[in-house]
């Protein structure tokens, strides 16, 4: 499903409310509808981390922490785009959400086999 504008941008700005928007209304919405995606399949949590955003990606994963793990079209993670842009702090509270997610997520690699770690390394 595409992404609503209005979502897009919420991400990129990390705004979490602001007059008649609202994250979580937005979030909810979602959970009856495949997730909202970019082009290039980012999810708004991809969209947050891209942008360093880590109150908005905390907000989201309190919301919505199957996100955590969905991948774009390049297989890549919110923690692999988060990794390649040096948020270090995005990574960290990415890391820290869920002990039982943690090893799958850092073992999950992109369309060119990299995982999050080659990603942060190279960045």
């Amino acid at each position: 499903m595409k992404m609503d504008p209005t979502l897009h941008n919420a991400a990129v700005e990390g705004n979490i409310s602001n007059g008649d928007f609202s994250l979580a209304e937005y979030l909810k919405r979602d959970e009856e509808n495949p997730y909202q995606v970019t082009p290039t399949g980012n999810t708004i949590l991809h969209v947050a981390a891209h942008y360093g955003h880590s109150h908005f990606v905390a907000e989201v994963l309190k919301i919505t922490p199957a996100l955590l793990c969905h991948q774009n079209k390049k297989n890549e993670t919110a923690l692999h785009v988060a990794a390649n842009e040096g948020h270090v702090e995005v990574v960290h509270l990415l890391l820290s959400i869920d002990e039982h997610h943690k090893e799958t997520l850092m073992r999950m690699t992109g369309e060119n086999g990299d995982t999050a770690l080659h990603k942060a390394v190279r960045s």
